[in-house]
């Protein structure tokens, strides 16, 4: 399950040729909402599936077919056929005219120069957010780094999560809203399938907007929420990088 306000991701309008449709490609990891543990693939907005642009590979894209969750769906992120890829896909979630990637899926297809421009160009755009912003020289705790500042980083967000877990575990056996009438604290009460807070949101941000924070027990093993609850911070600095700065605290710097 993809939230249409859970991330903060780095966005790259694309377009086909002069008169084509637009579409925006993000980066994303929201945790145990994200699917089959987030690995390599997409995810977009219903409207959009089975249409020209998000289809599956088998229908002609003037009689598109939506894609079945979980096999591969041809994306496009313009009118041209050479701006088309395969990739796996996991479902619903952005807002339309949006093509949410995982980390993985970038590890997995920036480099290739069988990619499309637009993918191209947002990895080439990734790369170089991680460069400017110094995220290539950060100490990265999440990644085993030996500094000991990374130690009570590292400490008291496993300990955060291991006191949620037992709270998301609760919540789900329950049900929300069984749960939710037990806790006398409005901040403990859950929503979202038990992994977002209820009562507490984030921001507003520049453009106003606010969102529903993941709570610590939302994180798989090994990822930990980030800063203003917006996004699970996993071992990628390309992710880091192009949600800065909600993964700041876990990748130091020098």
């Amino acid at each position: 399950m993809r939230l249409l306000l859970a991330g903060l991701a780095l966005l790259l309008t694309t377009a086909g040729p002069a008169g084509g449709q637009v579409m925006r490609l993000t980066i994303y990891d929201d945790g145990l909402s994200c699917p089959a543990g987030c690995d390599a693939h997409v995810v977009a907005n219903p409207a959009d599936n089975g249409g020209k642009f998000v289809s599956d590979p088998a229908s002609p894209r003037t009689a598109p077919r939506p894609c079945v969750v979980g096999r591969a769906c041809r994306i496009c992120f313009g009118d041209g056929d050479e701006t088309c890829m395969s990739a796996v896909y996991r479902g619903g979630g952005p807002s339309p005219r949006t093509i949410d990637a995982t980390p993985a899926f970038y590890a997995a297809n920036c480099g290739r120069s069988d990619v499309p421009a637009a993918l191209a160009a947002q990895c080439a755009a990734l790369d170089r957010t991680v460069s400017a912003s110094g995220y290539d020289r950060r100490v990265d705790c999440l990644g085993g780094a030996a500094d000991p500042r990374c130690a009570p980083v590292l400490a008291s967000a496993r300990a955060l999560r291991a006191r949620d877990v037992s709270r998301l575990a609760l919540c789900r056996r329950l049900g929300e809203a069984r749960y939710n009438a037990g806790q006398a604290d409005p901040r403990r009460r859950r929503a979202l399938d038990c992994l977002y807070s209820k009562a507490s949101l984030g921001g507003p941000n520049s453009r106003g907007t606010r969102w529903r924070i993941l709570l610590p027990a939302a994180c798989r093993p090994g990822t930990f929420v980030g800063r203003d609850g917006l996004d699970c911070c996993p071992d990628d600095r390309r992710f880091a990088a192009g949600i800065h700065p909600e993964c700041s605290g876990f990748f130091l710097k020098p």
